[in-house]
C-alpha cells in the first residue's frame, strides 16, 4: 500500500495562481486549499499542503512534504539540496546586484559596503564568491527602496523589467546570481521515485498542452 503523496503549493504571491492552474490542468483537485492550509484529492491520492514559496524548501529538505513549487532563487537562498524535477516556465525572473547610476558598474566596489536584500544567505555566498567584504542587511520587502532610504549602498533583487529598479534609480550590474522561474523541487534520494516521476511527467504534459517548456531535470 503506497503512502499519500504530499505535495506543497505557494500559498500567495506571484508563484500561487501559476501553481495551481497548472496542477488544475494536470487533472488534479486543490480547489480545498483556497480555504485552508491543506486539501486532500482522493482520485489522485495526494494531500495538497498551502505554504509560503520561502518556507516550501526547507519543509521538503526536512521530510515533511515529498515535493512542491518555488521559485529557483529561493532554493538557492534556502541552503538546502534539492533536485529540480521539472522546470515550469512560469515567474521568471533573474536576481540581481544593483546600485545607483553614479555608483559604477563592478561589484567588487561593493567590499566594505552595505547590501540589502531578501535573499540573504544567497548574497552573502555571491559575494564571498567574488571576494567580496560586505555587510548583508536583511530586508522582507521594499528591498528597492534601501539605498534612498539610507539603509545601504546597494541592493540584491529580483528583477523581471527592470522597471521598478529604474523608479528606484537604480541599475544592474555583474552577472545575474540567479536565472529563476518556477520550479518542482524535491529531495535528491526521492527525486528518482515512481511516483515523483509520475507526478512530473503530468505536469510536463499539462505544460506542453499550454504550449509551455518544461524541462525535467
Amino acid at each position: 500500500m503506497t503512502r499519500t503523496l504530499r505535495i506543497a503549493v505557494p500559498n500567495k504571491g506571484s508563484l500561487a495562481p501559476g501553481s495551481r492552474q497548472l496542477f488544475t490542468a494536470a487533472g488534479f483537485d486543490l480547489s480545498g486549499v483556497r480555504d485552508r492550509l491543506f486539501c486532500t484529492d482522493h482520485d489522485n491520492d495526494v494531500d495538497f499542503l498551502s505554504l509560503r514559496a520561502r518556507d516550501i524548501p526547507t519543509m521538503i529538505a526536512q521530510g515533511y512534504v515529498d515535493a512542491g513549487i518555488t521559485g529557483r532563487d529561493l532554493v538557492a537562498d534556502s541552503g538546502h539540496e534539492l533536485s529540480e524535477l521539472l522546470g515550469l516556465g512560469f515567474g521568471r525572473s533573474t536576481v540581481r546586484v544593483a546600485v545607483p547610476y553614479d555608483a559604477g558598474d563592478s561589484v567588487r566596489a561593493l567590499h566594505g559596503k552595505r547590501v540589502a536584500t531578501a535573499l540573504p544567505s544567497l548574497t552573502a555566498r555571491h559575494l564571498a564568491e567574488l571576494g567580496v567584504r560586505a555587510t548583508v542587511v536583511t530586508m522582507s520587502g521594499a528591498v528597492e527602496a534601501a539605498v534612498h532610504l539610507g539603509v545601504a549602498d546597494a541592493v540584491v533583487d529580483i528583477v523581471q523589467s527592470g522597471r521598478t529598479l529604474a523608479a528606484h534609480g537604480l541599475q544592474a550590474i555583474g552577472a545575474p546570481l540567479v536565472v529563476s522561474e518556477a520550479v518542482l523541487v524535491a529531495v535528491p534520494t526521492a527525486a528518482g521515485s515512481p511516483a515523483l516521476r509520475q507526478l512530473a511527467e503530468r505536469l510536463e504534459k499539462a505544460l506542453s498542452a499550454r504550449g509551455a517548456v518544461g524541462v525535467v531535470g
